[in-house]
């Protein structure tokens, strides 16, 4: 139960996985309310699409794999070909990144540990999709790599407890929170949030794709892994945070309102280090694949 946008012969699909084979999900998505459902709907064309409409369900999964499946339509829909090429999942609603959750990492920067989780807002403009460059402009400085688990918001959640988190929560991802550390260490010195350095445009990359929460064990312990040029840069797994996904939900949505399509990013390990231009950093976990993006100096436009 793997969800993402794919590039078939020049042109984004949603798609995920049934019966071992990409298929185009939106079409199916049509068909399977227009015969079983006897209604039409819009066709979904992402991840966000999915989650907004209430269709990223496992139940809801099953019953359109069932009728692809029993109507002999998986041909139908199969995306087959060469090795599956990812776009930008969707472009989430808000993105909020958790700082400071590893406790190596805070120890790598010589900062205090946190009492409660520390979060911030990336600029939604600043999300790409894999194989898409990280653009450093020139005078940015230094520029980190920092490899995290994204957790994708399936419904709505004001005030929600620990207990209730899992209730909102769809999907995970893969994050690479790159971040200007010359430009955040010059706003922190000053007194002023980090919003600058985490918001440049392309400093979001997210994907390759979205797996479906029922896909990890809760709680949730996955491996992460973050190489550049193929050398292994981070290495931990997400047992390790100082406050778990339960306890981040419930911070956040004691001040602010999660809605379908948010994204949380819960922070990276330690290991974190500059990128240099002609770079390729890669993010990784067995459950959710290989974030992969290359890295350049120069102008940068507003990803679309």
């Amino acid at each position: 139960m793997k969800f993402g946008v794919l590039l078939v012969d020049g042109r984004p699909v949603l798609g995920t996985v049934i019966g071992n084979r990409w298929v185009d999900l939106g079409r199916a998505i049509v068909d399977y309310h227009r015969i079983v459902e006897h209604k039409d709907v819009t066709q979904p064309r992402d991840v966000g699409d999915l989650l907004r409409s209430g269709f990223m369900t496992r139940s809801f999964y099953r019953r359109v794999a069932e009728f692809v499946q029993r109507n002999g339509r998986l041909s139908d829909y199969a995306l087959d070909g060469p090795e599956p090429s990812f776009l930008r999942p969707w472009r989430p609603g808000k993105v909020i990144g958790v700082g400071r959750n590893f406790r190596a990492h805070v120890a790598e920067f010589d900062n205090k540990l946190p009492t409660e989780p520390v979060y911030f807002s990336k600029a939604t403009t600043s999300c790409i999709g894999p194989d898409e460059p990280i653009v450093m402009g020139g005078d940015y400085g230094r520029v980190d790599y920092e490899g995290e688990l994204g957790v994708v918001i399936g419904a709505r959640g004001s005030q929600v407890t620990a207990e209730k988190a899992r209730d909102i929560i769809a999907g995970y991802t893969l994050v690479n929170d790159v971040t200007a550390r010359d430009v955040q260490r010059g706003d922190m010195a000053s007194g002023n949030p980090w919003f600058r350095s985490k918001s440049a445009d392309t400093f979001c990359p997210l994907g390759p794709v979205v797996a479906m929460a029922e896909l990890l064990d809760w709680p949730v312990i996955v491996p992460l892994a973050t190489r550049v040029n193929g050398e292994v840069r981070q290495e931990s797994d997400t047992g390790r945070f100082i406050f778990a996904i339960p306890e981040v939900i419930a911070a956040i949505t004691r001040f602010i309102t999660l809605e379908p399509g948010d994204l949380i990013a819960m922070g990276t390990p330690e290991g974190v280090g500059p990128l240099n231009d002609g770079d390729v950093v890669e993010v990784s976990s067995p459950q959710i694949g290989v974030l992969r993006n290359p890295v350049r100096v120069g102008r940068t436009e507003c990803p679309a």
